[in-house]
């Protein structure tokens, strides 16, 4: 089995988006965290639902390729 890594460039954007909402916190600008906190949640939900469905392609390929 393959290890989980984050890829080069998915570290840079977490640390593009990290900066981003800390100079938001900074600067004090609480309507403009609220809505990154909400695009980010709706953006965590959609990853949840998309490795929730990956999940279950998977075991049901894994499940017909045993029953045949």
């Amino acid at each position: 089995m393959n290890p989980l890594e984050h890829s080069t460039e998915s570290n840079f954007h977490k640390a593009a988006n990290d900066k981003w909402l800390v100079e938001l916190f900074h600067k004090k600008d609480y309507r403009a965290l609220l809505e990154a906190a909400l695009v980010l949640n709706t953006l965590h939900q959609m990853e949840r639902t998309k490795a929730a469905w990956a999940i279950r392609e998977a075991a049901d390929n894994l499940a017909a390729q045993f029953n045949k």
